[in-house]
């Protein structure tokens, strides 16, 4: 857990998009070389990680997002930008796609790296019942980390 890193939760959103304002975040800090090394594996990663899901649904390429946000002043000029060159979505789908997030959870292969990955949150809760909005901010301190009574 770091709460020192000045990283929205992933909850956040903007124009409707989950996670955009973290991830402009992640990419901004990876540019100045003060991304933790633990984050950067999943930066701007397809498949399951939340990057990659905000590049499913967007239909966005990686790089070129990268290059966007880095050549931004604001979140609104990433967002001009996204709102261009994402796949349109009214509001909601994009409700849609947040409860999907909210309400996924993982196999038992992912599962357990989140269970190594999360030894902390581990060792009170099994970090697979959590949704992934809950782990990222309970990790990095937004949420106090509560025990389930079995």
């Amino acid at each position: 857990m770091n709460p020192s890193i000045p990283l929205r939760s992933p909850r956040e959103t903007l124009g409707g998009y989950v996670f955009l304002p973290r991830l402009i975040d992640k990419v901004r800090l990876h540019a100045r070389g003060k991304l933790p090394p633990e984050y950067i594996g999943n930066l701007l990663k397809p498949g399951l990680t939340l990057d990659g899901r905000l590049l499913t649904f967007t239909e966005l390429d990686a790089e070129e997002l990268r290059r966007a946000i880095l050549a931004a002043k604001t979140d609104e000029e990433v967002l001009a930008w996204v709102e261009r060159h994402a796949k349109p979505h009214p509001m909601t789908e994009k409700r849609q796609w947040i409860t999907e997030i909210e309400t996924y959870r993982p196999n038992a292969e992912s599962a357990q790296r989140r269970r190594e990955v999360y030894k902390e949150i581990a060792a009170k809760i099994d970090p697979a019942t959590l949704n992934v909005f809950d782990l990222i901010d309970m990790d990095e301190g937004r949420i106090p980390i509560k025990q389930r009574l079995f």
